[in-house]
């Protein structure tokens, strides 16, 4: 598509208390304006949506029950049932065939056996079986099989909802017939998005193959391989004012998901939108959230799913998104196959929730401090652009730590290999900045070339790749179990089948092409997977007839489509195994399923240069950081297309506060020729150069807080960009507020995604006080808020009684050792924080080589505040850290500062840093600052004259300017 942002005008204002009035209206025009409310990608649906006849339910009652060590087993009749007791808030729910094993998919880490199973109790009745723990009660309904979880009051947390059958597996139609009749293209935009995909993957040269080499499936018409699968479900009561997150990644402006059909089928959707059914990942997991606290659902299902939320009586926004099939008072969840099995977690806060279904899926991995930095990327940067530009990016004293080869640096599309241009520029990029990163895009699609130049020294050499891959039957097969070949970036390529953990050791062991070269994370791509073939049914992917794995283990494609991005990461993480056994791993994955997060970042895909992605993008990421998700990020200015000055400037103030921060953009080959060829903060002009530097500076002084907060988002897997009900799930006003966000735990921020806004409302949750980050100026929560927001400026609130570690600034990290600790205080009453620090980069820390910090900060009704630091863990001996520099919010110097008998010396404000045992008032900073040496063990005492809280203390009703 091109996009000239003529549109822009259309955008109506954001209100203050939901996202969009009407989004339909804002794309008048443009090329997206006829999708249909169903998935569109390209030319056809993709995927036969599995769907129940709700007048065919199953009715199934208990006819018998048996205690188990760690449950009940059920006599179901047809069926037998399962329920598992993980902890005393984690259940599993398991239905299947007599002497079928119970389901347990590559997305848990931590299986039933890995628990230890807590106390519980069985009573029965004719009409009942109710088993209690500790936390919670799981009651069986018999006469008609359901379930019901009630908390340890007997509250209701969940129940089945059982006017229509019970939960069990629906007769899936006849789908045979269907699924070889062409689907026809129904809009312009169809046509116009499959012409651009297109020219945008099609390989650009063919290689001399044999002639076997040349037959592939593009134009194969595949029935449904399982037309009579019975299909598992679940039917779940609703409360009126039920709420619901997570769901993955899911393409909605909205962030409570109610009223919505979320479906889960890994999709290659360039330039997607909320009329998208299904993108890049499947996580099937959400935490309903009711008066009664907060529960999970995970549908362990890696088939495609569909969730069905309760309807809602009064839509907002866009009303063609709210497409659910389901009731106001019930929701259902529904696979394409396999096993019916889900688990559900009591919180009752939000968090609780996200603790165990981690510690079920496992967390993300602590990462190396780099990849937490700023990327610059796009696709088919030049080899002197790749130089080029981190040098610019110095010259202008912007932060950067990365740069990413997408897929231009490698020989013709030919993966593990490099182009002899691209191999000189890594080479003069590493000797000329050796800091910078490098990170290197990877494929699937392994081209059938059995010779190649692989190094870039002009000669040919055998292929290994595709030679080892076919003398070992690495490959996936089609239905008549012959290697699959179809055209992706190669004109004929083959895909591993990553099922195999043979095929996954053996990929990992292709990476030393690429350590030995230099880069230093890997960005793994296409693993959808994506293929280009114009399949009227499986359209840009795999037919589902496909087969993986050997033996026992072998499967059809439709049931391991969605693990295939699962697997890929996990080969890719074994080669740092192998290669960089020291080095934290960087992996950036665009697919996954539940429980990837504990083996790549991801990002959320080719979104597109307009405001309405910039939208969605925040509830997007909060959705899922809801979903395990933690270390997420997006294209920071969009991917497709180039976006208006404005809308670059204010998607890098946003930008530099979610967890995975890159640049990142689209050829400039599909570029209108007005349009700028890139899209580096000097393509917009100096404005927005200052403002990418006053906000990746903000970011990079702020890394010490964000690295924490990745520290214990890898302990308990909680989000890092958070939506405001995770923190404050009992203030109703904060349930559907998707255009905010915490950056961890203590900092609020409002950005700007309104086209020519000047101003915005912004909404501080009850139950806390805030403090403009800006101006110190101090706001009652619970109250909307209209502030000024001049281009330059992001709204930034910090809750009181808060800790924000903080540093100076460096063009990258590392560059300096973390000498001095900032620790900005923001007081009431009292303030902790509990600081961690490692070395950054090497696995060290898994043996304990790190050190944890408590600090805390009291203030007293008469003007007294204490400062201690204890520390807790003393592990890592190549710290640096040798002071502190307390600055408190306060309005005043104090009268005296000291430390058992050692009395601070007052100095100017610009030598405090200096001046151990110091302190100052700092007009600039409206600020006290205390340099305390790392190593004082006593109570450092401030003595005021009087409370000196800060500026106005005020309650924020009418109109802050909000400007620094």
């Amino acid at each position: 598509m091109s996009d000239k942002n003529t549109h822009d005008s259309d955008f109506l204002p954001v209100g203050r208390r939901t996202l969009l009035k009407s989004t339909a209206a804002l794309l008048a025009g443009s090329a997206l304006t006829s999708a249909p409310a169903s998935a569109h990608h390209y030319d056809s649906k993709i995927h036969y949506e599995p769907q129940v006849d709700e007048d065919n339910l199953m009715q199934l009652s208990v006819e018998g029950h048996e205690v188990l060590d760690d449950g009940v087993k059920l006599d179901l009749g047809t069926h037998e049932g399962y329920i598992r007791l993980f902890s005393d808030n984690l259940v599993r729910v398991a239905i299947m065939e007599p002497g079928e094993e119970e389901y347990e998919s590559r997305g848990i880490e931590n299986g039933l056996s890995e628990w230890d199973t807590p106390s519980f109790s069985v009573d029965s009745s004719p009409d009942k079986i109710a088993i209690e723990t500790d936390t919670v009660t799981v009651e069986i309904n018999t006469e008609l099989f359901g379930v019901r979880f009630l908390d340890e009051e007997g509250t209701v947390i969940n129940e089945d909802y059982l006017d229509k059958g019970s939960s069990g597996y629906a007769p899936s139609p006849d789908r045979a017939e269907e699924s070889t009749n062409p689907t026809p293209q129904t809009n312009a935009t169809q046509q116009t998005n499959s012409t651009l995909q297109e020219s945008a993957y099609r390989s650009t040269s063919v290689s001399d193959l044999d002639a076997d080499t040349a037959d592939t499936q593009e134009d194969v018409q595949t029935a449904d391989p399982t037309p009579n699968e019975p299909l598992p479900y679940v039917y779940k009561k609703a409360d009126e004012d039920e709420a619901f997150y997570g769901f993955g990644e899911q393409p909605e402006l909205t962030l409570n998901q109610r009223g919505k059909k979320l479906e889960n089928w890994n999709t290659d959707q360039y330039g997607y939108f909320y009329t998208s059914d299904y993108v890049y990942a499947s996580v099937p997991f959400f935490v309903g959230l009711k008066n009664a606290g907060a529960y999970g659902m995970f549908f362990d299902n890696p088939n495609h799913t569909v969730f069905h939320t309760p309807q809602v009586q009064d839509p907002e926004g866009v009303e063609e998104t709210y497409d659910t099939d389901a009731g106001e008072d019930y929701y259902y969840f529904v696979g394409d196959g396999g096993q019916l099995t889900y688990y559900i977690a009591y919180g009752p806060e939000i968090g609780d929730v996200l603790d165990s279904y981690t510690s079920l899926t496992g967390t993300i991995n602590l990462p190396p401090k780099w990849a937490i930095g700023f990327h610059q990327s796009k696709w088919e940067y030049s080899p002197e652009e790749l130089v080029e530009i981190p040098h610019r990016y110095r010259q202008e004293e912007i932060p950067l730590d990365a740069m990413h080869f997408d897929i231009g640096y490698m020989n013709n599309y030919r993966v593990f290999s490099i182009q002899d241009s691209h191999r000189d520029a890594l080479q003069t990029l590493s000797e000329e900045l050796p800091e910078v990163k490098t990170v290197a895009v990877n494929d699937p699609g392994v081209a059938v070339d059995k010779e190649i130049d692989v190094d870039g020294d002009g000669e040919l050499e055998p292929y290994d790749p595709y030679l080892e891959g076919t003398a070992n039957d690495y490959w996936t097969k089609d239905a008549n179990g012959e290697t699959f070949k179809a055209r992706v970036w190669p004109d004929v390529a083959v895909w591993p089948d990553f099922s195999r953990s043979e095929v996954r050791s053996w990929w990992a062991e292709q990476h030393d092409v690429l350590f030995d070269a230099g880069f230093d994370g890997i960005k793994n791509d296409m693993g959808e997977p994506a293929v280009f073939q114009k399949n009227t049914r499986y359209d840009w992917t795999m037919p589902v007839d496909n087969i993986h794995g050997t033996g026992n283990d072998t499967m059809l494609h439709e049931e391991y489509h969605n693990m295939y991005g699962f697997d890929y990461a996990r080969a890719s993480r074994e080669s740092y195994d192998l290669y960089k056994p020291d080095d934290r791993p960087f992996l950036l994955n665009r697919n996954l399923y539940a429980g990837g997060q504990r083996y790549a970042a991801i990002w959320t895909g080719d979104c597109v240069s307009i405001w309405p992605h910039l939208q969605m993008q925040i509830p997007m990421m909060m959705n899922m950081g809801i979903s395990g998700l933690a270390f997420c990020g997006h294209d920071v200015g969009g991917f497709v297309g180039r976006p208006s000055p404005e809308l670059f400037k204010r998607w890098i103030e946003l930008g530099a506060f979610i967890p995975f921060f890159r640049n990142h953009t689209d050829t400039h080959r599909k570029q209108d020729p007005d349009l700028p060829r890139n899209q580096h903060p000097w393509t917009f002009g100096e404005e927005a150069v200052d403002i990418t530097k006053k906000y990746t500076e903000l970011r990079y002084k702020l890394l010490p807080y964000l690295y924490n907060e990745f520290q214990e988002s890898s302990e308990n897997g909680k989000p890092i960009f958070q939506p405001l009900v995770f923190q404050f799930q009992d203030d109703d006003e904060v349930r559907g507020i998707a255009d905010q966000f915490l950056f961890g735990d203590d900092v609020l921020v409002a950005p700007v995604v309104e086209e020519g806004a000047t101003e915005r409302d912004v909404y501080l949750p009850d139950g806390e006080t805030w403090v403009d980050f800006w101006t110190n100026d101090v706001y009652d929560g619970g109250q909307w808020m209209t502030v000024d927001v001049p281009i330059d400026h992001l709204p930034i609130y910090v809750r009181k009684d808060s800790i924000i570690p903080m540093r100076e600034v460096q063009q990258y990290t590392g560059e300096k050792p973390l000498t001095t600790l900032q620790l900005n205080t923001y007081l009431d009453e009292e303030a902790s924080y509990s600081f961690y620090e490692d070395d950054g980069a090497t696995n060290d820390f898994e043996d304990g080589e790190y050190n944890v910090t408590n600090f805390t900060i009291t203030g007293t009704g008469g003007g007294v505040v204490t400062f201690e630091s204890e520390m807790e863990v003393e592990n890592y001996d190549d710290s640096q850290l040798s002071s502190y520099l307390l600055r408190l919010d306060r309005s005043q110097a104090p009268r005296k500062v000291q430390a058992g008998p050692t009395k601070y010396e007052a100095v100017d404000a610009d030598m405090v840093e200096e001046t151990a045992n110091s302190f100052a008032y700092s007009d600039d900073e409206d600020a006290v600052l205390v340099h305390i040496p790392a190593d004082e063990e006593r109570k450092v005492t401030l003595f005021f004259n009087g409370r000196g809280n800060g500026q106005s203390n005020g309650h924020g009703y009418g109109r802050g300017t909000g400007q620094q």
